[in-house]
């Protein structure tokens, strides 16, 4: 089919040129016998001009015929005897055997540029292309489309299947290739051998290798095969050729080298999250447990000697301690089932006034002293969500709350409609969130004051749960003073009866 739609556009382009170049030299022959009849060196000036742009525009196909009939028309139309191709003055032989060199020459030079533009337009355009694709099989759709457009030739690109073998990367079954070939290729890649672009290594049956060479060796191989009619028979086609591998190599290398650079940024990036999370275990879990070992050596060594009220103390303290320690062990599992894509949305349709009470008792050491408020729109009373993990949400950023603000302060938390979702808000009276903190606040072991008590995972792991909730999490800063941490839920439809409901549970 390549061949056919080939054959025809020349039979089409060669029939198109000398078209043109019978209307131009009938044209010239016209303008030229009605204003320049008896100016011999301007006639031939002017049927000049017209092969050169006869080959600008058309090439070979019509500037080859125009200088044969540009020589007749002027020997036909300007020389004695006039309308006769006999010649009087014998001397003019000379000046058509000049014109028709120099028409010659001319038409040669021009077509060559007129390729050489060609051939640069070609090999900008596949470029251009191939410097946006990412993968090495869009790539190579890249690279068959353009080889197909420029040479009218089929075309196969090879690569390492990592496996000391090869796979096909373009659109072009390989199964369809001779097995000498695909030997070939396999050689050539496996072994990174030097093959030359020759009939005696490069060109197996009708088949032309050329092996895509790289900074580092060969990336893979071009397989290209040409009509019957071409066979990639002169050095300027087979020079395109070895242009478009050269091509192709560098692009190849090029996304080889970023897909490396790629994993080697995710290396180091989860080498500095291995050690800050290390750092940070190493500080926070030795805080408590430092804590703990104290108040138990104390009771065990004093036992009765110790007053009522310092007894009590310690086993308080050793409490809130264990408290403490259980929410760290519980944000990094958390942490790490975020990372590793474990968690799971279960949706149910659950009131959103128990899973605010919920976890409200939760933390009710830490909520000993403090004003808590709940207002909960009737038209939000029941929400579509996984109930355990929007417990945690809640908790975590209630907990957040009560560090960063006076052990008095308020807390409110409001639910209400907004739009297509169910907006909720924890609130609170403290001095605020820094503009410039309040995406960063949402990153990993990022604290908005290091006196703060915690590892920097807590809303990290709430925008994690509430993304996967298919919401979105946010803070602003009150008019009034303090933060305000919301996040959305999408409201769902078909919501049951009350008594429908399961029942949340408590616990921990």
């Amino acid at each position: 089919m390549t061949l056919v739609m080939g054959i025809r556009r020349n039979r089409a382009s060669l029939a198109l040129g000398l078209a043109a170049s019978v209307a131009a030299v009938g044209l010239e022959t016209a303008v030229c016998w009605f204003l320049l009849n008896d100016r011999l060196p301007d006639i031939v000036m002017v049927y000049l001009l017209g092969v050169v742009l006869l080959a600008v525009r058309f090439g070979y196909a019509a500037s080859l015929p125009a200088t044969v009939l540009s020589v007749a028309a002027v020997d036909f139309f300007f020389t004695v005897p006039y309308f006769s191709f006999d010649v009087a003055d014998k001397r003019l032989l000379l000046t058509f055997v000049l014109m028709g060199f120099v028409a010659s020459v001319i038409s040669n030079q021009t077509e060559r540029i007129r390729r050489r533009e060609i051939r640069t337009a070609k090999l900008y355009a596949m470029s251009r292309e191939l410097s946006v694709a990412r993968a090495t099989d869009d790539m190579a759709n890249v690279a068959d489309r353009h080889v197909r457009d420029a040479f009218g030739s089929e075309a196969w690109l090879l690569f390492p299947d990592g496996s000391g073998g090869i796979r096909n990367g373009g659109p072009q079954p390989a199964s369809v290739l001779p097995e000498t070939v695909l030997a070939r290729a396999g050689e050539m890649i496996v072994r990174d051998a030097t093959v030359r672009a020759d009939r005696d290594s490069g060109v197996i049956g009708a088949e032309r290798l050329v092996a895509l060479h790289g900074t580092l060796g060969i990336v893979g191989v071009l397989v290209v095969r040409p009509p019957a009619h071409t066979r990639f028979r002169s050095a300027a086609s087979r020079g395109l050729l070895d242009a478009f591998a050269g091509q192709i190599a560098l692009a190849v290398e090029r996304a080889r080298f970023a897909d490396e650079a790629q994993r080697a940024q995710l290396e180091v990036q989860k080498e500095r999250l291995r050690n800050a999370l290390l750092s940070s275990v190493s500080h926070d879990l030795k805080t408590p447990l430092g804590v703990i070992k104290g108040a138990v050596t104390a009771l065990i060594e004093q036992g009765d000697k110790l007053p009522p009220g310092r007894h009590g103390e310690y086993l308080h303290t050793i409490s809130a301690e264990a408290t403490r320690l259980n929410r760290l062990l519980r944000n990094l599992l958390a942490m790490t089932s975020l990372e590793a894509g474990a968690i799971r949305v279960r949706r149910e349709w659950q009131p959103l006034e128990e899973i605010v009470g919920v976890a409200l008792n939760r933390l009710e050491e830490q909520l000993e002293n403090r004003p808590v408020q709940v207002r909960i729109a009737s038209d939000v009373s029941l929400v579509s969500c996984d109930a355990t993990l929007l417990e945690q949400v809640l908790i975590n950023l209630v907990e957040n709350a009560t560090k960063y603000t006076p052990p008095s302060s308020p807390i409110r938390i409001m639910a209400r409609r907004s739009g297509d979702t169910v907006e909720v808000e924890v609130a609170d009276s403290g001095d605020g969130v820094a503009e410039g903190q309040r995406e960063a606040i949402f990153e990993k072991f990022h604290r908005a004051a290091t006196k703060a008590a915690g590892m920097g995972l807590g809303l990290t792991i709430c925008r994690g749960i509430i993304t996967a909730h298919g919401g979105r999490i946010w803070c602003e800063n009150r008019d009034e003073g303090g933060a305000s941490f919301r996040f959305t839920l999408p409201l769902g439809s078909g919501a049951p009866a009350t008594n429908e409901l399961p029942e949340v549970s408590d616990e921990a």
